[in-house]
């Protein structure tokens, strides 16, 4: 007989919702992305965003792993933008 996992189905839900949160907070960030000053700030900013949004739920199995991905996913985000933003920006 399968083990069901009633709470898990809930967190799911809840990493989705924070998943989607978090997708717009870095689409609204602001930071120049030629200044690296800028784009290291905006990575800690969102990094702190995704430990507060993350803090209720990091002792249910598996979020710990999912915030630290999401974090990465978000660094690379950023360093590209400022990549893309300095390739422009060359003659």
């Amino acid at each position: 007989m399968p083990i069901k996992l009633d709470g898990m189905s809930e967190v799911k839900r809840n990493m989705e919702q924070l998943k989607r949160a978090l997708d717009g907070a870095v689409g609204g960030l602001s930071f120049d992305p030629l200044k690296p000053q800028e784009v290291e700030r905006a990575i800690r900013e969102i990094e702190m965003k995704v430990d507060m949004k993350f803090a209720p739920y990091i002792s249910s199995p598996g979020v710990r792993e999912i915030a630290s991905n999401l974090k990465d996913e978000y660094r690379r985000a950023i360093l590209q933008k400022a990549d893309d933003a300095r390739k422009t920006q060359k003659p």
